[in-house]
């Protein structure tokens, strides 16, 4: 079982930095967008936030547009960042989380679990009171929370390397986040952090996935995930489009 870890995590995470270079390319189009709308400098473009205008319009979760009935906003606030430094951290989370994640659940179901685990965090988020939300830390906190209950659901027949890694490695980085959101709950969504660790808590430990040899993914069970991760972000393109 860890060597087969052990290869999945040697292997590049192609969807893990396809998200990334997604989300950069994103940034810098709203970036563009601020710029073209004379809501930001050039060095506004680089360093600076984007105009709450900017992210709304493209598809940051608001409370007034959810009550309009644009519900594909709880996913396509993912997509977007405030600034530079709320990218960089998001950023990295996701690349050191989605290498991990896509060893242990492939690429089609990481996707899949980051996009349901972004919705999570948008359902809370809206559901707190949160005026405007943006990011791709309910995503985030979805991988911690799935790896952490995948550890603990299987931890009888997992070796002791990997009960380690997803429980006494990674589960106090979970506490400290959530702590740290607390004294700055004016500036961090905390609702979204926490629907998106438990929706990867609940989904976590009953995905197919690469390492246990009866939970190994079915070639249907593939098809399955990849038409439901073209649904989700068709929803989110017409939603787009046609609001």
């Amino acid at each position: 079982m860890f060597r087969r870890f052990l290869t999945g995590l040697a292997l590049r995470p192609r969807v893990t930095w396809g998200v990334l270079g997604f989300l950069v390319a994103v940034h810098l189009a709203t970036g563009f967008w601020d710029v073209g709308h004379h809501q930001a400098s050039w060095l506004g473009f680089l360093f600076g936030a984007r105009s709450d205008s900017t992210l709304t319009t493209w598809g940051g979760r608001t409370s007034w547009a959810l009550h309009r009935h644009q519900a594909w906003r709880l996913l396509s606030y993912g997509a977007l960042h405030s600034g530079l430094l709320h990218l960089g951290m998001n950023a990295l989370a996701l690349l050191g989380l989605g290498r991990i994640t896509e060893a242990v659940y492939g690429g089609r179901r990481f996707l899949y679990l980051l996009m349901l685990c972004t919705l999570g965090g948008g359902l809370l988020s809206q559901l707190s009171g949160v005026a405007l939300s943006v990011g791709i830390s309910g995503g985030v906190f979805g991988l911690m929370g799935a790896l952490v209950a995948y550890g603990l659901w299987h931890r009888a027949v997992l070796p002791p390397a990997l009960r380690e890694m997803f429980g006494r490695r990674l589960a106090p980085w979970i506490a400290v986040n959530l702590a740290l959101g607390l004294p700055l709950s004016g500036v961090v969504d905390n609702g979204c952090h926490l629907g998106g660790l438990v929706t990867g808590a609940l989904l976590g430990p009953f995905l197919a996935d690469h390492i246990l040899d009866n939970r190994r993914p079915s070639s249907r069970g593939d098809r399955l995930v990849l038409g439901m991760n073209l649904l989700l972000v068709g929803w989110v393109l017409v939603g787009e489009l046609w609001r």
